[in-house]
């Protein structure tokens, strides 16, 4: 459940592109779990930078909105050992935030960057969300139902999350007010549904799910945020998707990390070498 999950196989070569027209800069973990670290690197492969250097495991990162920090979970032994640090984009200032003996992670942060929701299983057996202020000060569990990996809706009024519905179907996408009322499921189908991720607009939400797929592999899929027309992206597999800072792309990992228009079209590979598996990407201007 709160382990770090692996990617979806590394597409086929065929049909993918070399170079996109897409721009930013990009934060991933690579390395082989649990020995992952915490990258930087611009849309297009550039100025890839290390920023973490432990031997534990450092992964799920998350950008702050103005693209100065970057939220990740280090796990320095088993899961229970996992907290919330916050590192600058250049690698100084790193803090732990949480300093808990329960798993704290899946950090991501407030569109106003006052305040970052992670997943913690500090109430109890099954992980629930929380939110803290961005120093680590003032924990509290928002609602009433267990999820991890949060996002929040642009407007900061909702929280999207991964909801374990513990039978056949696995996983689902709900969402709740940021407060933690009315929670509800907005992806809930007969297959594997997670790592919801909101448009720019806030019109809509991206999250793998493994429909119409072959067992143990995802596709790239976005619906409405009112839970209206979903549509399948990606020909090939994929999964955990962010959007680009203009809602024009979207990024995914399946082995390495690939770019796609939100029509699907285009997919290119970020051209990354040498690190094994890149995961958990995030996408900042």
């Amino acid at each position: 459940m709160a382990t770090e999950r692996t990617p979806s196989p590394t597409p086929p070569a065929k049909g993918v592109r070399t170079r996109s027209p897409a721009s930013g800069r990009v934060a991933f973990s690579a390395g082989t779990h649990p020995h992952t670290d915490i990258y930087v690197v611009n849309a297009d492969g550039s100025a890839l930078e290390r920023l973490t250097s432990d031997p534990g495991a450092e992964f799920d990162p998350s950008w702050s909105p103005d693209g100065k920090r970057i939220a990740f979970r280090y796990q320095p032994g088993g899961d229970e050992t996992a907290d919330v640090h916050v590192i600058n984009a250049d690698g100084s200032g790193r803090k732990n935030l949480t300093r808990n003996a329960a798993m704290d992670y899946s950090p991501a942060w407030s569109p106003d960057g006052s305040q970052i929701a992670f997943a913690s299983s500090r109430s109890g057996r099954f992980p629930t969300i929380w939110v803290m202020n961005r120093d680590g000060s003032n924990p509290r569990r928002v609602g009433t139902v267990d999820g991890e990996y949060p996002a929040w809706s642009p407007d900061g009024r909702r929280i999207a999350f991964d909801h374990q519905t513990f039978a056949a179907t696995g996983w689902d996408v709900w969402v709740m007010n940021a407060d933690g009322s009315r929670a509800k499921p907005l992806v809930k189908t007969r297959a594997n549904d997670q790592g919801p991720a909101w448009s720019p607009d806030g019109k809509s939400i991206a999250f793998g799910s493994a429909l119409d797929a072959e067992p143990g592999y995802d596709h790239v899929w976005t619906i409405g945020a009112d839970g209206s027309r979903p549509r399948r992206v990606t020909e090939r597999y994929g999964d955990r998707p962010v959007w680009s800072p203009d809602g024009e792309f979207l990024l995914f990992q399946a082995g390495g990390l690939y770019i796609v228009r939100r029509d699907g079209s285009r997919v290119t590979q970020v051209p990354i070498r040498g690190l094994g598996e890149t995961t958990f990407p995030d996408w900042t201007g």
